[in-house]
């Protein structure tokens, strides 16, 4: 029993070790699920303030509630250049919607790169967001090129914390292949996360697929929607190519424009032998004056 007791003290400073002051001051517990939202909180207040600049970053919150948006942007940046990865994540969302400062997409990008690598669960999400579009007009100014392996890894540091806006872009990722082999069991596990903590678009997609039966005949974005176009809706009857990995943007688009040409075939072909059936028929009843639609 003593010895039990003497290797649980030597190896809890360990344990705790491993959590990191991040963790503690958002409430996160390694491997549990999150009893409340993540972010600092009266009761995880001592740790944030052991985070660098915590002090300059209340002040800044104070000056933002009171309308002083550029004053507190101002004390937001010190923070981040000091190390606080909330104040990273903060200044970052400020460049990037102009919010006390002027828009700087590229600034954006380089606060959120710097919180996502001290494991800011929200700067992880939104860094993955960027990754997914960088090759788009609306993204091209962040400067940050499209990598859906880097998108995939970013999410799923995100969701393995418990981040619930970092599970449902997980889950979009299983759905549609980005970054990660397509499988839509993956996606509704990882919906149904996001879902379970208030995330109702979240239960609205696990469902969804549930009743698809492994169909799924939904599109990323209006860039997809503009390729199915009439065929796009929750009636396109293909299958996903479960098990593809799509790297970039340009491949999964490449895709879907192949879908689109093989429905669009195949309704014409549908098209074709039902007016070869027609033609017959008249032809069986001795009629005359039909002609055969060309091939």
């Amino acid at each position: 029993m003593r010895l039990r007791i003497y290797t649980l003290l030597v190896f809890l400073p360990l344990l705790c070790s491993a959590q990191t002051l991040l963790q503690r001051c958002i409430g996160e517990v390694p491997d549990q699920e999150p009893r409340r939202q993540l972010g600092p909180s009266p009761a995880t207040m001592s740790w944030c303030r052991q985070l660098p600049g915590w002090n300059l970053y209340e002040r800044a919150g104070e000056l933002y509630q009171g309308g002083d948006h550029a004053g507190a942007s101002r004390l937001a940046l010190q923070a981040a250049e000091q190390g606080n990865p909330i104040a990273q994540l903060r200044v970052a969302m400020m460049y990037a919607k102009g919010d006390g400062v002027a828009v700087n997409l590229a600034a954006a990008g380089r606060w959120y790169k710097a919180a996502a690598a001290q494991g800011e669960p929200g700067a992880e999400n939104l860094l993955g967001t960027i990754y997914e579009y960088g090759s788009t007009p609306a993204f091209a100014a962040y400067g940050i090129a499209d990598n859906w392996d880097v998108a995939a890894r970013l999410w799923q540091a995100s969701a393995a914390q418990g981040w619930a806006p970092g599970e449902f872009s997980l889950g979009r990722a299983f759905q549609y292949g980005i970054g990660v082999p397509l499988n839509l069991e993956s996606a509704i596990h990882w919906y149904e996360k996001a879902a379970a903590q208030g995330n109702a678009q979240a239960g609205y997609f696990a469902k969804y697929l549930r009743d698809n039966h492994g169909l799924d005949g939904s599109s990323r974005d209006d860039q997809e929607r503009a390729i199915l176009g009439r065929l796009t809706g929750r009636t396109v009857p293909f299958a996903p190519p479960t098990g593809t990995t799509f790297h970039h943007l340009s491949e999964r688009l490449a895709f879907v424009h192949h879908e689109y040409v093989q429905q669009q075939c195949a309704k014409l072909a549908a098209i074709y032998t039902n007016a070869q059936q027609v033609y017959k028929a008249c032809v069986d009843r001795g009629g005359a004056g039909y002609a055969l639609p060309p091939q």
